[in-house]
């Protein structure tokens, strides 16, 4: 993961793939702060995909350092 925070609009929807780049790392370490930091992500109706928002994944990387 990163260690410059991320630059992501705290608005907007990032799906896993997108998000997993924004951070730097892989979907799989993604995955595991979100669990740990218990983010849940939200599923779109319209395609069934996860998608994290912009605060999210700012809470992700704030609370990992």
């Amino acid at each position: 993961m990163t260690r410059t925070e991320p630059q992501v609009n705290a608005a907007a929807k990032y799906y896993v793939c997108e998000a997993a780049r924004a951070m730097q790392c892989s979907r799989a370490t993604l995955w595991k702060y979100a669990n740990y930091f218990k983010v849940v992500p939200t599923s779109s109706r319209v395609t069934g995909r996860n998608y994290f928002t912009g605060a999210q994944l700012l809470r992700i990387w704030r609370c990992a350092y």
